[in-house]
């Protein structure tokens, strides 16, 4: 990876997870990185939007913990079942990274009804597609129109998800949990182990849907370590 500024640290602001909490991070724009290198940057902690590379360095806080899905053993709780079969004509589509107008227009709604933000198209643009490592896009479609899409990296081991977006009319159906079974099967069918899904963080309920994949692992202290053991502190 050509890395063309050096780490930096961001202003404390306040955490948009926590109450209470600030966030701070450390981050560098980076370029040209291959499965390898993106695979060295994910075990230590780091995550990315564009050709920025971040990673959480708040320093009274810890709990922003990378997981990643064991895709070989995984296998969909009950409720998951459910999804899959909600789901039975939704049409999947894995292909390169190609901007089409009906995902901006899907990132604008999700964005303004699921978070109250606004978002704009070159901000869009700037974080999806100008990928930095390896990269390629999911498209879900329901009667030939486009509902949801995802960005997922490739790193030596597995997929890493980028972004995953809806349009919140198509919400009976569940598609950010069935955005991830079909990424999750997606990743075994490449012959790839894992499924990285971010940073979980227990105590926000925002995240809590990360912890119902199982079996996972989570980063602790530079080590993968599975849920079931007793150093997990999940």
């Amino acid at each position: 990876m050509k890395r063309i500024s050096a780490p930096e640290l961001s202003d404390p602001v306040s955490c948009p997870y926590l109450e209470n909490h600030s966030y701070r991070q450390e981050y560098f724009l980076g370029v040209k990185g291959d499965s390898d290198s993106f695979q060295t940057l994910l075990d230590a902690r780091w995550r990315r939007f564009g050709v920025v590379f971040f990673r959480p360095v708040c320093p009274d806080c810890r709990k922003c913990i990378p997981i990643r899905v064991d895709v070989k053993r995984f296998k969909p709780s009950r409720s998951q079942k459910r999804v899959l079969r909600k789901n039975r004509k939704t049409v999947v589509r894995f292909s390169n990274l190609v901007y089409k107008p009906e995902m901006f227009r899907i990132y604008e709604k999700h964005s303004r009804v699921k978070f109250d933000q606004s978002v704009t198209e070159e901000e869009f643009f700037r974080s999806f597609f100008q990928p930095a490592v390896p990269s390629f896009q999911s498209e879900f479609y329901a009667d030939d129109q486009m509902i949801g899409f995802g960005i997922l990296d490739i790193a030596a081991t597995g997929l890493s998800t980028v972004y995953f977006a809806y349009d919140p009319a198509f919400s009976v159906l569940s598609p950010g949990t069935f955005s991830i079974l079909a990424e999750i099967e997606e990743t075994g069918k490449l012959g790839l182990d894992y499924y990285y899904s971010g940073y979980y963080i227990r105590e926000c309920s925002r995240m809590a849907y990360k912890g119902k994949f199982h079996p996972y692992e989570m980063l602790i202290d530079g080590t993968w370590i599975p849920e079931e053991s007793p150093d997990n502190p999940v």
